[in-house]
């Protein structure tokens, strides 16, 4: 329900759709925080260490960003 979007290198996801936007535009520390937590415990699941990963609120206009560190 993010609306990802990603570049070629899949390293920067653009997140256009957000499940809690409202929250997360009173409360985005607490909102992003969540969400960035569910990458790093996918990341875990696939083997992969959150070293470098990091969630941009509001990045773009309508859009948030997803960098994913060095595979």
């Amino acid at each position: 329900g993010f609306g990802a979007e990603s570049d070629p290198g899949k390293t920067v996801v653009r997140l256009t759709r957000c499940p809690l936007l409202a929250a997360a535009h009173q409360y985005p520390d607490v909102v992003c925080g969540v969400h960035l937590g569910l990458v790093h415990g996918a990341l875990a699941a696939y083997g992969a260490g959150p070293e470098g990963t990091e969630l941009v609120p509001f990045a773009e206009p309508g859009a948030c960003v997803l960098r994913l560190g060095p595979a």
